[in-house]
């Protein structure tokens, strides 16, 4: 039998970059900031889910302006270590992918800024009446998951051989559905306490830098394997069709 191999899949706000583009872009653009706190705090009590929450986000921005929103993008910043690791995953033949609840256009340009070539997936942004509002489009959501704009179930698992470890890095809300199928998990902030209090193993860290040194660990053990609990949950999903 073959020795499996890691692929790595990673959220990107927050996790990749220092913070989140997307409530940068909101502090700026949404003027009734009690409104918007009661639709984040409603998707944190998981009353609404991520289109949802998405689409009342964009229908509370005023006067947005593209230049300003280029400037909030090209002003974000990544995690000091990341560009190493990506370099070091590049380097030992692992498949590096960004799975995010964000949007394609500021991934995309703060991926430019990088140099970085790296696949992603994300909800799609939509300029309207002549780039003056915002509208979204969802082209990887799961029907059946009113939750997620962005599968990142789906996409773990159909892009996981079965000779291939699946790593999920990430650190907050819109991570809590993926950890359940992945082999191995990195969290921090708000993820490490929902793997923490669902019972789900992980190993905290709070740089990719950390991440690196866990994995090389792991490669130099040669003792990866899927994680029972994780096989279940995608052997269930396969089963319902």
């Amino acid at each position: 039998m073959n020795e499996p191999k890691l692929k790595i899949f990673s959220d990107f706000d927050g996790t990749i970059t220092l913070f989140d583009t997307w409530i940068e872009m909101g502090e700026k653009f949404i003027k009734d900031k009690n409104k918007w706190a009661e639709v984040i705090s409603s998707f944190e009590e998981q009353k609404i889910g991520a289109r949802e929450c998405f689409l009342a986000e964009c229908s509370l921005i005023e006067d947005f302006d593209l230049d300003v929103f280029n400037r909030i993008i090209d002003s974000q910043r990544l995690d000091p270590q990341f560009v190493s690791f990506y370099e070091f995953c590049t380097l030992n033949s692992i498949p590096f992918i960004i799975l995010s609840e964000g949007m394609d256009y500021y991934i995309s340009r703060i991926l430019k800024n990088y140099g970085l070539n790296i696949p992603f997936y994300s909800n799609k942004l939509v300029f309207l009446e002549n780039k003056t509002k915002l509208g979204l489009e969802f082209p990887y959501s799961d029907s059946d998951c009113t939750k997620c704009g962005t599968s990142k179930r789906n996409i773990l698992m159909n892009h996981t051989a079965d000779d291939e470890i699946s790593v999920f890095i990430g650190d907050g809300f819109s991570d809590a559905c993926v950890v359940n199928y992945a082999d191995i998990v990195f969290a921090k902030k708000s993820l490490a306490s929902y793997c923490w209090k669902h019972n789900i193993t992980y190993q905290e860290y709070q740089t990719f830098g950390d991440i690196r040194k866990k994995i090389e660990k792991l490669l130099s053990s040669k003792k990866l394997k899927h994680r029972d609990a994780a096989r279940q949950k995608r052997r269930e999903v396969f089963l319902r069709g």
